[in-house]
């Protein structure tokens, strides 16, 4: 009935506002010899007529007038007769301005920035619609924006999604700055909801590209209750990863060291915690997020598979905040702030781990079931900071800062008795094994950027930034085997070492946007890039048998990176848009320069108001590798750049691509995509990665296509999405499964997911989330034989697997279903959330990887080695709670 109400009276609302003209009005208006602006004063004031003029454009001329009870048009005519006044009716206002001769022969300018009227946080990608007209824009990536509109009265429509629409009228007839503000729009009725509840948007550009509000990420079910940007995006329809998130993200056939990640504009060279179960973006520094997975702009290069562009809050200019965080494993805090009220401010953002007080008694507990005394440990924490200082309406900087680490140890030591019956009776062996390992690694990312505005049209941003990874393990192991009745020591394996790798990455930008006229959007700029790498230094100490090694490095290598481009992002029509681009690269290393010329072509065609088609191209080439040595994505991967040996990666993508609005806030999306990779770099078979890694790689290609469906339902109490994606990849390399062609570990043929988000009421909502994925493919060892290395004395053999056919086997299908509830409350100035959840709710125990464990056993008196595949399995069902207060 409430429903039924509301409608009937939307409706009788907009029959009565369409069918009353204001100038149809009836009004009295008797003066005499008085001045134009005293006339209209007195005819509103008398009226009651909503009149908008502003001083400067009357006349001085005076009139007299004797009119009762005739339509406002009638009086208006009558007052304004012999001028170049004119009047129009927008909405239920009238407004009065200037005739401009010729009509539309001069075009004027508006521009200015949109923020937060709580926060002055500038709005990211807002939009600006002239209803006159039809012609719009949208803000950059610092809130500018430009429209060159036709003199005479304007209309223009701010609106941002999750804020209140502002309307804006006036008479245009100079060039004019609007700075808007938006408020938050936090309402929500039991009748109605009016917005979006999902966590993604829609992007009309016609490029592949995801939004990401971060506000809808914390209500998705989490990992012992953690919120985390980089979970969302597996919920992405063409974005693939490991077991619970472990191994990165792959991207349409890509791998992790092929998605461009940015904070603030800066790569980011890891991005994991606990091997990717966690990721580093602490959700309370992140103001807003996208995902591009094809149909790249110019502006983003050097990556091949996907971009991933982060921008962190800038902080509060009008008001002091601050949010504290507690889960299960960890708590942080937010603070921010005005340094100088609606000038200046700053957002503190600290995270960190206490995992260790769960970890270290159960690994202690565990390893003593095994026998073992020893502990683990890990540790990790984040720490985000931002100030911004603005100078004018035209000059503002900003600093940022970013620092993670990780610290992870693991050791223990073990004894154990072995009694073997030989013919002079029994002999008793002692084996001792010990091992202790320590890996630490972690980010710092940081940027200084200054924005100003030229002109009206024409705005720059200038920037230095820094980004650095380390990496460090040490570890020692000892393994002996005694003969005790005679103190004989049979074997006595003993090392200790130290591993060091790094990349450090220093760049200077020039980046400007242009707004030459309404439907054209000009972007352009330049960059340079200095890459420092440390592909691996390894100090060690073997002793077997008295043998001493000593070190192995890798070369320290020094690379330069250049790149420019131009975009052009316009309108033809009303139906067509276009975004065409070229991106110029050289990478100078080891003297020798890599040049590429990289096209980008976008387009977005509405062919109705329901259905509109996309297409695009784009040519991406990268001038780094990640070289892996295990399937899991360790930090101990490494980062190499391409050399006088190793050519750059490259790629090639087509989209092709629908949109269908079925019914207001449901769309579905369907899109294919074909992409061809050349030159991808990977360790030989049986290589050691602690070589010379130039001589232990083979440089390779792989294909990837597949077809997806997304359906999103963005409003009403119910929302969420269904997104499937049916898709095949795979590699060839020169020296890997003697060159022929074998799937992708992420080749997974079905990927599908379900999530659903429901508002219970005005405090409770429930999510839940389910995913379907084919296994991944793996290698697994048939039989294992023995070679012999030389034909003369002494003897060398070897041990080999055969492997059989490469990632022939597959791990079980992968799924898993999680829930969430979120209670929101307030208690005076205090907004409390308290979220309640399972992960994995029907423990379902997905795979991590397969290996191969040894053991000894004691078979007929005999010590027998034996080799066992056992899966290893991670996170089974896990209920969290998690509660954070904003203050």
């Amino acid at each position: 009935m409430n429903r039924l109400l509301l409608s009937l009276s939307f409706l009788l609302t907009c029959f009565v506002v369409t069918g009353q003209n204001p100038l149809d009005h009836e009004v009295t208006l008797v003066v005499r010899n008085v001045a134009v602006e005293d006339a209209l004063y007195k005819l509103i004031d008398q009226n009651e007529v909503k009149l908008i003029f502003t001083n400067d454009i009357l006349p001085k001329n005076k009139v007299s007038i004797r009119l009762r009870r005739v339509p406002l048009g009638e009086v208006l005519k009558e007052i304004i007769k012999g001028t170049n006044l004119r009047f129009k009716v927008i909405g239920a206002q009238v407004i009065l301005y200037k005739d401009v001769e010729p009509p539309a022969a001069k075009e004027f300018t508006i521009s200015g920035f949109l923020d937060d009227s709580e926060t002055g946080e500038r709005l990211i990608g807002a939009s600006i619609f002239e209803r006159n007209n039809g012609r719009g824009a949208i803000t950059n990536a610092y809130g500018f924006y430009s429209m060159t509109l036709p003199a005479g009265p304007v209309e223009l429509t701010y609106a941002y999604l999750g804020y209140e629409a502002t309307v804006r009228y006036f008479i245009l007839q100079d060039n004019y700055k609007e700075n808007i503000g938006l408020f938050p729009s936090l309402t929500l009725t039991e009748v109605l909801v009016i917005g979006s509840d999902s966590a993604i948007a829609r992007n009309p550009d016609g490029s592949s590209t995801d939004f990401i509000q971060i506000d809808d990420v914390n209500w998705l079910p989490k990992l012992a209750g953690e919120s985390d940007l980089v979970r969302t995006t597996y919920l992405l329809p063409g974005v693939q990863t490991g077991t619970d998130g472990v191994g990165g993200i792959h991207v349409r056939g890509g791998n992790p060291g092929q998605n461009l990640i940015l904070i603030d504009g800066v790569p980011v060279y890891n991005i994991s915690h606990a091997a990717g179960v966690f990721s580093i973006f602490n959700t309370n520094a992140i103001r807003t997020a996208k995902l591009i997975k094809g149909g790249f702009p110019a502006r983003y290069g050097g990556r091949i598979s996907s971009v991933l562009d982060i921008r962190t809050k800038e902080g509060n200019k009008k008001d002091y905040k601050a949010q504290a965080d507690l889960g299960m494993l960890t708590s942080g805090l937010s603070v921010e702030g005005p340094i100088i009220p609606d000038k200046s401010s700053f957002f503190v953002s600290g995270r960190g781990s206490f995992l260790n007080l769960y970890l270290q008694p159960l690994s202690r507990r565990e390893k003593a079931n095994r026998g073992e005394w020893g502990t683990t440990s890990y540790s990790f924490y984040d720490v985000n900071a931002k100030l911004n200082y603005t100078f004018s309406d035209d000059d503002r900087i900003y600093l940022s800062y970013y620092r993670g680490n990780d610290r992870f140890g693991n050791s223990g030591n073990r004894s154990d008795l072995v009694n073997l019956s030989t013919s002079g009776g029994i002999d008793n062996y002692r084996i001792d094994q010990g091992y202790s390992e320590k890996l630490y690694w972690g980010n710092q990312v940081g940027a200084f950027r200054w924005n100003h505005l030229l002109s009206d049209k024409l705005f720059a941003n200038a920037a230095f930034t820094y980004s650095n990874f380390n990496v460090a393990f040490d570890y020692t192991s000892q393994d002996s085997l005694v003969n005790q009745d005679i103190g004989q020591t049979l074997v006595s394996n003993f090392s200790v070492g130290q591993f060091r790798s790094s990349i450090e990455d220093i760049g200077l930008k020039l980046d400007f946007d242009f707004f030459p006229r309404t439907h054209h959007y000009l972007r352009f700029g330049v960059s340079f890039n200095h890459q420092f790498f440390n592909p691996g230094i390894l100090f060690f100490d073997n002793k077997i048998e008295d043998e001493v090694d000593s070190t192995r490095s890798n070369d320290l290598i020094d690379a330069n990176e250049y790149a420019a481009y131009l975009e052009h992002e316009f309108q033809w029509g009303k139906k067509l848009f276009f975004n065409i681009g070229l991106r110029a690269m050289i990478q100078s290393v080891n003297s020798r320069n890599y040049r590429s010329l990289q096209p980008r072509f976008n387009l977005f065609w509405q062919l109705s108001k329901c259905v509109g088609l996309k297409t695009s191209y784009s040519n991406m080439v990268q001038f780094v590798h990640l070289l892996s040595s295990s399937s899991i994505g360790l930090p101990t991967d490494l980062w190499v750049p391409s050399t006088a040996k190793i050519r750059p990666q490259e790629a090639d993508q087509i989209n092709l691509g629908a949109e269908f609005t079925l019914a207001p806030g449901l769309i579905l999306e369907v899109e294919t995509y074909y992409k061809w990779m050349n030159h991808l770099l990977a360790f030989s078979e049986g290589a050691f990665f602690l070589n010379d890694w130039q001589d232990n790689v083979t440089s390779g290609k792989g294909t990837a296509y597949g077809i997806e469906f997304y359906l999103k339902k963005q409003e009403g109490r119910t929302t969420g999405w269904i997104a499937y994606g049916l898709a095949k990849t795979d590699r060839q390399f020169e020296r890997i499964y003697f060159g022929q062609r074998y799937p992708f570990k992420y080749d997974r043929r079905h990927d599908l997911k379900i999530i659903v988000n429901h508002q219970i009421s005005k405090k409770w909502a429930f999510s839940a989330t389910w995913v379907l994925s084919s296994g991944f493919a793996y290698t697994l060892p048939l039989e294992k034989y023995t070679i012999q290395l030389t034909d003369y004395l002494p003897v060398i053999t070897e041990e080999v697997f055969d492997n059989g056919e490469k990632n022939g086997q597959r791990m079980p299908f992968y799924h898993h279903l999680d829930f969430t509830f979120n209670y929101v409350f307030k208690t005076g100035k205090f907004e409390h959330n308290l979220n309640l959840g399972v992960y994995n709710v029907y423990n379902r125990r997905n795979p991590l990887y397969n290996t191969i464990r040894k053991r000894y056993l004691n078979q007929n008196d005999k010590l027998l080695e034996v080799n066992k595949t056992v899966q290893v399995l991670l996170v089974p069902i896990t209920p969290s709670i998690h509660y954070s207060i904003k203050f």
